[in-house]
């Protein structure tokens, strides 16, 4: 296997983005806009315990067993879809837990902390450790070393990364920058079931979720990598702006009231 370094840096920059980016954010809403840490270490523990614990366990091997069944496409839709809304409806049902019984400081910038914690964590577990053992892996791949590896798995791990090229590398750090924005704007909008004092924000939260995820997975299965990150950037800045706008309305207010 032939060494590029373009690609060797391009999944290292990933993994970066991916396992030191969430903490970054953390602490540049602590710094500068004084959000709590402990909303961010409950906004991590939410998605351990929806995502980790509650879901995965029997969504993975559910998935495993449909494509062993060599489903027709509608099906892979189908499950597409049922996917999407497991996930939005566990994750955010979580984080209206988190409000309800957890963390009851219940302020915008407390929940924008909340879901850079849910975000992050998310980032960190299950996309910046995998960047990272493929940055590994791939340098030592291309200078002969297996690391022990059995010869089938050797031979999967070559052809994935045959088909690499510098810039694909770049996508899942790319892609986990705007799920983090899209996080922080769910968890903004479940707050509002208990500012605003009405259990519809949390299914909207959840039917964005939904929507989200079913949009920017089927845009790159249809249409391919970089198209699907820019349907997912859409999200994010759609979450980006209703996120600016209640964190900020909401600070100003409290400091009306302070005065």
């Amino acid at each position: 296997m032939t060494f590029d370094p373009l690609i060797a840096l391009g999944l290292s920059v990933s993994a970066a983005l991916a396992l030191l980016g969430p903490l970054v954010v953390a602490f540049v809403l602590w710094r500068r806009l004084q959000a709590p840490a402990l909303a961010w270490l409950i906004g991590a523990g939410t998605f351990f315990v929806s995502q980790v614990v509650l879901r995965l366990p029997w969504q993975i091997p559910l998935g495993v067993w449909i494509s062993k069944q060599q489903p027709g496409e509608a099906v892979m839709w189908a499950w597409l879809v049922a996917s999407a809304f497991t996930a939005g409806l566990f994750e955010e049902t979580g984080r209206w837990v988190a409000y309800r019984f957890v963390w009851k400081g219940r302020t915008a910038t407390g929940g924008l902390m909340l879901g850079a914690g849910h975000g992050g964590f998310e980032s960190m577990l299950l996309v910046g450790l995998n960047l990272a053992v493929s940055a590994v892996l791939y340098v030592a791949l291309s200078q002969g070393v297996t690391l022990g590896l059995p010869e089938d798995a050797l031979s999967v791990v070559r052809t994935q990364f045959a088909q690499l090229t510098p810039a694909l590398t770049l996508a899942g750090g790319i892609e986990r920058l705007s799920s983090m924005v899209v996080h922080c704007g769910l968890s903004v909008l479940v707050l509002q079931a208990f500012t605003r004092g009405s259990s519809r924000w949390l299914w909207l939260a959840i039917a964005f979720h939904t929507v989200s995820n079913v949009a920017g997975v089927g845009a790159s299965k249809g249409l391919g990598v970089w198209p699907g990150e820019a349907v997912i950037a859409l999200f994010a800045l759609a979450a980006l702006a209703w996120t600016v706008r209640w964190v900020r309305d909401d600070r100003r207010a409290r400091a009306a009231l302070a005065s």
